[in-house]
C-alpha cells in the first residue's frame, strides 16, 4: 500500500465529488470545531479551509502527522473526516478501526467509502496486495447499531469517471 499511496495515488476527482468534496468546507466549519481529524488527508486538499484541521496519514508527506490511524496518539477532535481512507481490509479491520475512530470524535464524522469495487482505470499491479473492503449500505447500518450512532445523511456519489461511492455522516 504505501507504494501505492505514497507515489502512484492521485485525489484528481476530489473536486467532483459533491457530497464529500469541498462542500464539506462550510458544513464543518458551521460546527465551529476546535479539532477536525482528517484521517488519510492524503494532498491535505481541506487544510486551510477547515478550521483547526489537522491531517493525518501514514504515506503522504502532505499530512501534518504522518501516521496510521492505529498509531496516532492524539486526543478526541469534535469532528473526523475520513474521505477514502477506512476502504482497506476485511471485517476485522474495518471493525478495529471503526472501534479506534469510536474514541476520536465527540460529534460527527464524514465518510466516503468504496463499495469494494477494483476499477479498470487503475493498474492493477499498481495496487496487487491491496484489498478493497466490500462497504455496503448494510455494514453502515451495523456500524450505527453498534455504536448507537445517528445517520444524518447516507447518499451515493460518483466519481468523474462515473465509479461509485458512499457518502454518510454519523452523529454521536
Amino acid at each position: 500500500m504505501e507504494s501505492y499511496f505514497s507515489g502512484k495515488w492521485s485525489d484528481s476527482s476530489f473536486d467532483s465529488y459533491k457530497w464529500s468534496g469541498y462542500r464539506l468546507v462550510d458544513e464543518v466549519n458551521s460546527h465551529n470545531p476546535s479539532l477536525v481529524l482528517d484521517i488519510g488527508c492524503g494532498f491535505n486538499r481541506l487544510k486551510g479551509k477547515v478550521n483547526n484541521l489537522v491531517g493525518i496519514d501514514p504515506y503522504n508527506d502532505f499530512a501534518d502527522i504522518k501516521s496510521s490511524l492505529e498509531e496516532y496518539q492524539g486526543g478526541p477532535a469534535d469532528i473526523v473526516l475520513c474521505l477514502g481512507s477506512i476502504n482497506f481490509g476485511d471485517d476485522h479491520t474495518i471493525n478495529k478501526q471503526m472501534e479506534i475512530l469510536h474514541k476520536l470524535w465527540t460529534k460527527k464524522a464524514y465518510f466516503r467509502v468504496n463499495p469494494g469495487i477494483e476499477h479498470s482505470w487503475h493498474d492493477k499491479a499498481d495496487w496487487e496486495g491491496i484489498h478493497w473492503y466490500n462497504w455496503t449500505k448494510n455494514k453502515i447500518h451495523s456500524i450505527c447499531a453498534t455504536y448507537k450512532y445517528d445517520i444524518g445523511r447516507l447518499e451515493e456519489e460518483h466519481t468523474t469517471q462515473g465509479h461509485l461511492r458512499y457518502y454518510f455522516e454519523l452523529h454521536k
